[in-house]
């Protein structure tokens, strides 16, 4: 049984008994369901859980979390609401693990990625850190999101010593309205702010798009950016980061000089 409970209130789709007070929960009446986290399920082999209305409440002082509309609470503070001392002594030790905010957002979004407009700005940058780290980066946010930072909101690099080490830059734009694009001023910004720096490539990073502008001026003025919008994002949801699409700046062929041409794919 997982120490923290990640709690959504439901509906009982069977009959289930609650491992607090053993008390039947029928079939169709609310409850609250625990989704033990990925990571948990995979290495610890944690179960699904349900537990009735009443020791939970109980035992819940904090508001649900407002993106998930889920309830975090410790195991330990429900059980004590239930069957006494003999409960907690069959508890195993207290263990406490640490995960990532990006992490827990990246397993929400993969769920609902639309959720992805109602994250904060900083929300956001550590969940495009996880995605780096995913795709075997280190990455590091400079200052906070919202201090001067000379146009770059993370730094990224390879995990790993390679032949050819770079270092990255990379902008991360979030908006509330879906419709909102990024114009050409931004990348137009963002390449004066990496210029006369060890910079090796960079990145403008939006959860929604960039205009037909912006996507110009990348491809003509500023050929170390990648732009990366919303469709990028859900694939990058899914570990497929080595989709075509993640090739689209690079072109199949290079032409030499008359007569010869060098394939690159």
């Amino acid at each position: 049984m997982g120490r923290t409970l990640y709690l959504i209130e439901t509906r009982a789709r069977h009959d289930y008994i609650c491992p607090a007070c053993s008390e039947l929960i029928s079939k169709g009446t609310l409850h609250f369901r625990h989704d033990p986290h990925p990571y948990a399920r995979m290495y610890r082999g944690e179960k699904t859980t349900h537990w009735c209305r009443r020791c939970i409440l109980a035992a819940v002082a904090t508001p649900k979390e407002r993106v998930t509309n889920r309830f975090r609470v410790a195991a330990l503070e429900v059980l004590s609401q239930g069957d006494g001392e003999s409960r907690l002594l069959r508890l195993e030790p207290l263990r406490v693990e640490m995960f990532s905010v990006g992490e827990l957002l990246t397993e929400t979004l993969k769920i609902e990625p639309y959720l992805i407009f109602r994250l904060t700005a900083e929300q956001f940058e550590e969940f495009i850190c996880d995605r780096l780290a995913a795709m075997g980066l280190e990455a590091q946010r400079v200052g906070r999101t919202n201090q001067k930072d000379g146009g770059i909101d993370v730094l990224f690099w390879p995990r790993e010593r390679s032949s050819f080490p770079f270092l990255g830059a990379a902008q991360i734009k979030h908006h509330r309205d879906p419709s909102q694009k990024e114009g050409p001023s931004t990348v137009r910004d963002f390449q004066g702010a990496i210029s006369g720096r060890p910079i090796n490539a960079g990145l403008i990073i939006t959860n929604t798009q960039f205009s037909p502008d912006a996507k110009w001026f990348a491809r003509e003025h500023a050929k170390l950016i990648r732009l990366r919008g919303f469709s990028d994002i859900r694939r990058w949801l899914i570990n497929a980061f080595q989709d075509n699409a993640e090739w689209r700046e690079i072109p199949k062929s290079i032409n030499l000089c008359p007569g010869i041409t060098v394939s690159t794919r």
